[in-house]
This record gives C-alpha cells, structure tokens and sequence, in this order.
C-alpha cells in the first residue's frame, strides 16, 4: 500500500514539474530594451516666399529598432551657408511620445533670411533637422534642402487701378532693383495677378512683365464688364546657377486693390457712310451704307436725319443690326442730311458720324 501510494506522489511530481516547464518556457533570444533613438526625418522640404523661408516635415514615429517612440525627444533645425558651412541653429521643436494609431504629425517652421541677406554673399543656405532623444543620442540629421540667396524686390507700395475702355488698367511706380551680393545669374520681374471678388475660383495670371526703374502700366483685357475683381501684384526673382540649377523666387505680395468694370466707353463713331437715292416704280426712297463697326460689344445703330437748318432726329425705331438702311419715308424736291452713331450692349452711344446728304429729285 505504501509503494503504491509513493509510485503516485512520484508521478505527480514529475507531472508538475513538467507543466511549470512548459508554462516557462520562451520562444527564442530574449529582447533588449529599445534604446529609443527616433528615425532621421527623410521627407524635410523648403519653400522661400520673400525673406521668409518655410520648413515642412513629418515627425517621426518609430525609433530605428522599429518601436514606437516611447520617450520625449527634440528636433532640432539648423543653417548653414556656402561660404561658412558651420551650422546654426535656427529653431528646437520638441517630438512627444508616439501612439500607435495616431497619424504622423506635419511639423514646420520658419526661418527669416533678412539679417543674413543684408550682409551674406553665399549663394544658398541649406536646412536639416536631427532628431536627438532624451539621452543626446541621434540617428543623424535629414535630408538637406536649399533655397537661393538671392534678393526679391519689395512690393509696389502704390498699386492703383482704374477702368480704362480696353478693360482695366493697372499702375505702379518701380523701385530700383536690389543688389544680387551671390554669384547666382539674376532677372527680377513682376507678376500682376487677379481674382474676381468673392469667387472661389483659383487667382489669374494677367501678365508677367521684366522690372525697370520707370513707371509701369499693365493693360488687363481678359476681363468681363459689370464684374468685381481684386488686383495685387508679386515681385519675382529668376535665377539661374550657370547650367546646372535654375528656378524663382516670389516676393511678397503687394496690397489688393479693389476695383468694378463698369462700362462707360462707347464704342467708335462709325466712319464711311454714304447715301444714294433710289426708285422703284412710284416709289423713292435713299440707301445708306457704312463701315461696320468691329467693337466686339455692339449691339446696333442709329440713323440720324435732318434737313436744312433743323436738328437731326434719330429715325429708326429698333437699333440697326446691319451696317445699311432704307429710308423710305422721303418726299421729292427735299435734301435730305443723314449721320449713323453706334451702340454696345450696355447702351453706351457713340457720338455721330459725319454728315452725308441726297437730295429726292423732283417727279
């Protein structure tokens, strides 16, 4: 009874002893902890608008073991410059801890270049941003980006525009071109661009035109009459690195003017008109014909007659479509004077042709 009941504390001991294995038991080499040193960013981008440049990334999410950034960290953004490659710091951001089902978060900053283009005769300053951990350990910095060092011309300050009768006009007065300290091949130009008022259209290109020292005018045609429209104008920087590298900077952009295209032109007073006189039967009547006018907004004519010594009267009833009439309501022995004006679809008049005259023979 004694053996028996021995053999049975044995095999459950064995038993046990084999199941606290298995429930031990580890699936290969153990981890070390993760050292918590973010990802280099790799996605680093600059823009320049005027002295201003924008920097735009990605904040890292995963440290370069492949775990998620447990740890607060900083990102830090430095300059440097072709004739002194020595960095400068511009800017610290810190990075915090990542969560699993968050996005990616779109970091920027910016950096002003004025003080460095007042005195800098490098061609270009390049960015990056290193990422470093709370124990000062880095994966190394981004990759690098660079922007020209080359001046924009300021703003026109006396913007003006003004309805004029091919379409708006638009005014300034240009500043001397600054001075390019780079060994970059410069052009400075204006673009003028505009918008029609509350539209959520894009903005339009009107023209781009090469800065001087003298008074500019710009003629925009592309415009509708009866319309609202915003008006601005942006500096712009062409330049080029020999022929390796090439491209535009925009400066800032000038004060919006504001400005409705009222139509208050009439169109041009029609020229070549003449007159004969004509019979069919018992019936007289005289035949005008003239140049047709070629403003693309007419809408018609009037015919004028008077006789000696009398104002003229305007004849027609309806405006003349077609660059002719018939005037049949002639009495014979009469001299008859004829003019013809011109009118757009706003019901804008020209002033009146010059006279011609007919005389009805008598029977």
């Amino acid at each position: 009874m004694h053996t028996l009941r021995r053999k049975f504390q044995r095999l459950l001991l064995i038993s046990l002893i084999f199941l606290f294995l298995l429930g031990c038991g580890t699936v290969g080499a153990p981890q070390p902890p993760s050292a918590n040193i973010p990802l280099p960013v790799a996605d680093l981008q600059a823009t320049r608008k005027g002295d201003t440049v924008t920097l735009i990334w990605a904040a890292p999410q995963k440290t370069t073991d492949g775990a998620l950034v447990r740890k607060p960290a900083k990102m830090i953004v430095r300059r440097t410059i072709t004739e002194n490659p020595t960095p400068a710091t511009v800017g610290q951001l810190d990075l915090p801890p990542a969560h699993k089902s968050a996005e990616p978060q779109a970091e920027s900053l910016k950096d002003s270049l004025a003080p460095l283009l007042a005195v800098s005769s490098g061609d270009f300053a390049t960015y990056t941003v290193e990422v470093m951990n709370n124990s000062g350990k880095t994966a190394g910095p981004s990759n690098a980006v660079s922007v020209p060092l080359v001046p924009v011309p300021a703003p026109p300050k006396d913007l003006q525009a003004r309805v004029v009768p091919e379409g708006v006009g638009i005014f300034w007065n240009q500043a001397w071109p600054p001075q390019n300290r780079t060994g970059l091949a410069v052009q400075f130009a204006y673009r003028i661009m505009r918008r029609e008022e509350a539209s959520k259209q894009p903005p339009v290109l009107v023209q781009q035109v090469n800065a001087g020292n003298s008074a500019m005018t710009v003629i925009d045609r592309g415009i509708e009459w009866e319309k609202q429209y915003q008006y601005w104008v942006t500096p712009l920087t062409l330049w080029r690195n020999g022929d390796q590298q090439k491209g535009e900077i925009e400066g800032d952009d000038s004060s919006i003017v504001r400005i409705t295209t009222t139509d208050v032109f009439p169109p041009a007073v029609p020229t070549g008109l003449q007159a004969v006189f004509s019979q069919v039967g018992d019936k007289s009547f005289i035949d005008l014909t003239w140049i047709p006018n070629s403003d693309s907004d007419l809408a018609g004519y009037n015919v004028y007659r008077h006789e000696e010594n009398t104002q003229p009267v305007k004849i027609n009833t309806d405006l003349v479509k077609t660059p002719s009439f018939r005037d049949s309501a002639v009495q014979s022995g009469m001299k008859y004077f004829y003019s013809v004006s011109a009118v757009d679809l706003r019901n804008n008049e020209s002033a009146r042709s010059a006279e011609t005259s007919e005389s009805v023979p008598r029977p």
